[in-house]
């Protein structure tokens, strides 16, 4: 029943519908944290799309803190070079420059981008992202 219950949500964040897709994920990760534990992968990616959802509805505050729940739970278990705990800084990274923190982005981004740049290469697809967004941010300010 969870995982239908799963995919119903996921296909109202497909559609666009944070507002329902929300308490969806709120109460799937209630639920997984019961039956499988808070740090279960289901429970950290039903919160990790709680976030998703909030932030696109504005809640940035409350999208940063559980953005950075599920990161400290993810780097835990899977290192600081898994493929999902570099797309959550990446997010909190987005988030922070979406809600003017131009400088707290820029020093998170930049341990990112080293950590990319490690990775996969300076070439790779999302290494130049990160970098297109530190050179943004040094340009609007000044440097």
């Amino acid at each position: 029943m969870l995982a239908l219950r799963s995919r119903r949500a996921a296909i109202l964040v497909i559609g666009g519908d944070f507002r329902r897709a929300l308490p969806e994920f709120d109460a799937l990760a209630a639920a997984y944290t019961r039956t499988a534990g808070p740090t279960s992968e289901d429970a950290l990616e039903c919160l990790r799309q709680a976030a998703h959802c909030r932030a696109e509805l504005g809640q940035a505050t409350t999208a940063l803190r559980q953005f950075r729940q599920v990161l400290a739970h993810v780097s835990a278990a899977s290192g600081e070079a898994s493929p999902t705990t570099l797309d959550l800084r990446r997010n909190i990274c987005t988030l922070l420059i979406s809600e003017g923190k131009a400088a707290e982005a820029a020093h998170e981004l930049q341990p990112l981008y080293d950590d990319l740049c490690l990775i996969y290469g300076p070439q790779h697809e999302q290494a130049r992202e990160v970098a297109g967004l530190l050179a943004l941010l040094r340009f609007a300010a000044g440097g």
